[in-house]
């Protein structure tokens, strides 16, 4: 048997799996967002408020339609292919800079009016974990 061509790319009805809205914390210091969840949440809004929840272990994102107006607010940064808060000061405060990037599936929480992220819930993970005999610098 030969190589079967695949022409089903870009065919899918409505949104594919690997496109629904997703939010990474990276272990850079930045979240990044993905472009469906730019199209769901910061369509209008340039900025970003950010919130921790430490009994429910919930990171809190309020989108802000000018960064400006709220002095707590951080720019969301956006390209063709989705954006970046660089909230690593948001991040060290609450002790939540992962050891690698980590994806999580965000969701609505309309009480609140913010966008909610279950850091016990993990969808996947990027890159490595540093190696311990290398980072005693």
């Amino acid at each position: 048997m030969g190589f079967e061509k695949f022409d089903e790319a870009g065919s899918g009805r409505g949104r594919p799996a690997e496109t629904d809205p997703m939010i990474s914390i990276r272990k850079s210091g930045s979240i990044g967002v993905n472009q469906a969840a730019i199209d769901d949440h910061f369509a209008d809004d340039d900025g970003a408020v950010m919130y921790y929840d430490g009994e429910t272990n919930r990171v809190g994102i309020e989108p802000v339609e000018d960064k400006d107006a709220d002095e707590g607010a951080y720019t969301v940064s956006k390209t063709d292919s989705g954006g970046t808060i660089a909230a690593q000061a948001f991040l060290e405060r609450y002790d939540l800079l992962p050891d690698v990037t980590t994806q999580y599936s965000p969701e609505w929480d309309d009480e609140q009016d913010l966008i909610t992220v279950d850091l016990d819930s993990p969808q996947k993970t990027y890159g490595s974990e540093p190696d311990e005999e290398t980072d005693s610098e």
